[in-house]
This record gives C-alpha cells, sequence and structure tokens, in this order.
C-alpha cells in the first residue's frame, strides 16, 4: 500500500545511513555505564575514529565530521552538564539541548535547593542552585532521560539559534516567505561544523551503549506531559509538585489533552510541533534522516507521520 511504501521509504533511508555510518562504532572493552563523566566514552570513540581512518573504510562526509567534532570537545557531548542528579527522590538523569534541558535545570535546582541555602554552599553554581546533589547518592539510584523526535529536535535547534527574532536581528537576516529554502540549506551544511543543539541525542550520556539500562525513558511527544505524570508518580516524594511548578502538565493529564505545542508562556520555547510544514521539504526530511539515524535506530524512536506524509507524497509526484 501506499502508507506503507513512506514508512518503508523513511525506513530504508534510516537503514542504509545507519549502515553506512554509526554502525561502524566500535564495542566498548570497558563499561561507560553510570561512567559517563569519566574518559571511558571518548576513549571509545577515539578508537573508532581511528579504526576508520587508519583502515580506510568509507564513511559519508557528515560522519566523519560529528567524530572530528564530538571528539575536540567544541561539542560539548562528553561534558559532566548533561548529568543532573538528586537525592529528593534519589535518581539520576541525562539531559540534551533542545530536549527542554533550561526546564530540567529548573527542576533540578528546585530538587536540590537544599544544597544551595547560600551563595557559599559548595554544590551551587553560577546560577546559584545545584543540578547535582552535594547529598550521598544510594548506589543503586535509577537512571531517567527524556527524548524528543529528532526531526523536530533538529528544527527547534534552528529556530532557536538561527531564526528567531533576536538572531535574525542580530545577523540582519530576512526570509520571510523562504523559511523552507533557508532551512534546506542550513540542513546541507551544518554538519561542516556540529553545534551541540544538533548533535543526535544517541551520543549524550552514551546512550546509543546504555538507553537498555534505563528505569524510565519518556518522550518529549504529544504525550510529552502524560509522561512527566508516569515520572512523577514512579519516583514520588517532591517530584511531581516539582514537575508540575516547571511544566504546568498536571492540568493537561487531568483534561485529556495530548497535545504538545511547546510551554505557552515560555519564551524559549520555539513550538515546533506547529511549524513543521513551515520550515521541511520531503528533501530535507530524507537529509534529515540520514544525519539521525542513529536515534531512530538506537533509541526506537518512530518518524512522524507529518514526514511520511511529505515522502508519501514526494513518491506519488515523481
Amino acid at each position: 500500500s501506499e502508507q506503507s511504501n513512506s514508512s518503508n521509504d523513511a525506513d530504508l533511508i534510516i537503514r542504509r545511513s545507519f549502515e553506512q555510518s554509526y554502525a561502524h562504532i566500535l564495542p566498548c572493552k570497558k563499561s561507560s555505564w553510570k561512567a559517563m563523566d569519566s574518559r571511558i566514552a571518548i576513549d571509545c570513540m577515539q578508537q573508532t575514529r581511528d579504526h576508520i581512518m587508519t583502515q580506510n573504510i568509507t564513511v559519508p562526509w557528515w560522519f566523519q565530521t560529528l567524530l572530528r567534532d564530538i571528539l575536540a570537545g567544541g561539542t560539548g557531548v562528553y561534558s559532566p552538564w548533561h548529568h543532573f542528579y538528586t537525592s529528593k527522590p534519589p535518581f539520576h538523569f541525562c539531559t540534551m539541548g533542545k530536549v527542554a534541558t533550561t526546564e530540567w535545570r529548573k527542576v533540578f535546582c528546585k530538587l536540590n535547593k537544599e544544597d544551595c541555602v547560600d551563595d557559599n554552599s559548595p554544590g551551587c553554581n553560577k546560577q546559584k542552585c545545584a543540578w547535582k546533589t552535594t547529598q550521598k547518592m544510594p548506589t543503586n539510584a535509577p537512571w531517567a532521560v527524556f527524548v524528543r523526535d529528532p526531526l523536530e529536535r533538529l528544527l527547534s535547534g534552528f529556530l532557536d539559534k538561527c531564526y528567531n527574532p533576536r538572531a535574525r536581528k542580530k545577523d540582519s537576516l530576512d526570509i520571510e516567505g523562504q523559511e523552507k529554502a533557508m532551512f534546506g540549506a542550513y540542513v546541507d551544511v551544518f554538519p561542516l561544523k556540529w553545534n551541540v543543539h544538533f548533535v543526535p541525542q544517541a551520543m549524550f550520556c552514551d546512550l546509543h551503549r546504555n538507553i537498555d539500562k534505563y528505569d524510565f525513558v519518556g518522550n518529549m511527544g504529544k504525550d510529552f506531559y502524560f509522561d512527566l505524570d508516569r515520572m512523577g508518580t514512579k519516583y514520588g516524594g517532591q517530584l511531581p509538585e516539582v514537575l508540575n511548578s516547571t511544566f504546568g502538565y498536571m492540568d493537561h493529564v487531568m483534561s485529556g489533552n495530548h497535545e504538545n505545542t511547546g510551554k505557552k508562556n515560555n519564551a524559549h520555547a520555539t513550538h515546533t510541533p506547529t511549524k513543521v510544514a513551515r520550515f521541511y521539504t520531503a528533501r530535507t526530511v530524507r537529509r534529515a534522516l540520514e544525519y539521525l539515524s542513529v536515534d531512530y535506530v538506537m533509541l526506537g524512536l518512530d518518524v512522524p507521520e507529518w514526514a511520511k506524509q511529505m515522502l508519501r507524497e514526494e513518491s506519488s509526484n515523481m
């Protein structure tokens, strides 16, 4: 059927790209699980890059630059600020850019507020709060993460860093009516130098090796508020109250609202789900699926229906 063809088309793009690129990542001799702040993940990825270069393995140009840039440190992929934790209630959290990072920082600042009673508290950061508790963490504390559709996350990064009025005013850009062309051009070239907000989610916290060990995996999609509710119920304590004060999820859950278009009163939100048709084309979808194939394969994410529809329409017009 036509529907299964578009699904097969997306799957084929993802599978082909993954096999040409991310499938070459070597297994780690030492486990990077619970050691993401150490050099284990970096050393493993360096071995992969060395192997590809010394064996003259042919990989796409964008995968070469991805390995180069995440290992150079400029992208911050292996920085400790992707790992938050609290003892009230006890759990670890993997956070990454364009998956509500700003909001998750607020959550952990509230959870760990007793670690920052004054400016001299050793656990306080520049924001006068603590994303990592100074209290002793139980050795068996569970790990949690929220992931996001990679295509939406990519557009969200573009909207925030390149398209928003502040960025445009600074660079004197006027692209009204040229959104598809501008975004398409950007997607073609951004891997020349990878920015942390566009690196695949699977690279953070070594998720591509460890996602199956996580106690909780939520999705920042249409069921985001329901996943927040599930998380709050699972870990209990002050977490539901803190999550609600940050995300305002309880009203959505009570009303059975399965729409997540971005937090209305959040100046940092880009309201991406409502904007995909204005910026994406079938061609841009294809290119993005190639770059981000590892997220769909290793994190078990589904290609969204709107992207399949674009590929469907492209096929029917050929």
